[in-house]
């Protein structure tokens, strides 16, 4: 489904939280991105429809779900979209058969709706767990469920609001795989809001990063990271190092002490370094700014070194830092 927003803004009062945002998605899986307050949250509730723009327009494919203009406003109901939260809002006094099935109401015939709930339970893993009530289980098995009811109305499109940052990192890691795996397999659309960066590099087709009610880059993850469009950009996204003639950065993995053919050599001065799983990450002043590269072996504080920059890995952006 293409999705097509054209001069989307929002406004709460005099507070122009959205800028007017003109978007063409289309890619599988989509990530908004930004720091919290940016308008991530205010974009995912208009596309659907839980929050009206103040102006601007909306189609999916050929079909206008909202335009101020013309006074039209599909309700969220209408418009084929499901929602995960971040809080996972499931009915507590309800059992989770009940959870899930309370949606398909009026969507699925009766008869069809205990094979429609079994067949989602067993695609999210929760088989067995249906006379369970929400209070039993785990955030992991709640958000799961929340997945699930999401899921069970067939969507065209799922819309993320953060609904995993809540959940241990170890758990984190694995339903981002299992959401992936599930949109995939049901050949529908995912718009996925998130604060986190890793989150967002390793599930997404395209990214959106917002700042302060605008788009700063739309791009693949590759893209977003080793082409920033913006300082600020480049800085929201993994660790960037900076040249003293602001506008040139070179990511850690661009940095090493080893001097090879297409480098140039830069004096550092280490402060730390961080063992960070399979490597270390060494902090080093270089030219009264800090930068970062990675080591096998720490390096000791103080020691005075030479670093060697790639040069086919220095990129410069518009403006400076």
């Amino acid at each position: 489904m293409k999705i097509s927003l054209t001069n989307i803004e929002k406004k709460f009062g005099h507070a122009q939280v959205l800028w007017p945002i003109n978007l063409e998605l289309e890619s599988k899986f989509i990530t908004i991105l930004g720091q919290s307050g940016c308008g991530k949250t205010t974009l995912l509730k208009i596309l659907a429809g839980l929050e009206q723009p103040t102006g601007g327009e909306i189609r999916f494919d050929e079909t206008m779900i909202y335009s101020s203009k013309l006074h039209q406003n599909i309700k969220p109901n209408k418009r084929n979209i499901a929602m995960v939260f971040q809080d996972f809002a499931l009915w507590p006094h309800m059992t989770i058969f009940q959870n899930i099935a309370f949606g398909l109401k009026g969507i699925v015939p009766k008869e069809g709706i205990p094979e429609r709930v079994q067949y989602v339970m067993n695609l999210v893993k929760m088989k067995g767990y249906e006379k369970r009530k929400p209070g039993e289980l785990s955030g992991g098995q709640q958000q799961r469920v929340a997945l699930a009811r999401a899921l069970a109305t067939n969507p065209k499109l799922i819309l993320f609001d953060e609904p995993l940052s809540a959940l241990d990192a170890v758990l984190r890691e694995q339903m981002q795989a299992e959401i992936m795996q599930i949109i995939d397999e049901l050949d529908c659309q995912a718009i996925f809001v998130t604060h986190d960066q890793t989150e967002a590099m390793t599930m997404s087709d395209q990214i959106i990063v917002m700042e302060a009610g605008r788009i700063a880059q739309i791009g693949t993850p590759e893209e977003i990271y080793l082409a920033p469009a913006t300082p600020y950009v480049a800085d929201f996204i993994g660790k960037v190092n900076w040249f003293e003639k602001g506008s040139y950065i070179v990511r850690p993995e661009g940095v090493s002490r080893i001097q090879r053919p297409g480098t140039i050599a830069k004096f550092a001065t280490i402060i730390k370094s961080t063992f960070v799983g399979d490597r270390y990450l060494v902090q080093a002043e270089v030219e009264g700014k800090q930068w970062s590269f990675y080591e096998a072996q720490p390096i000791e504080h103080g020691i005075k070194l030479e670093l060697f920059i790639d040069k086919k890995q220095i990129y410069q952006l518009e403006g400076s830092h």
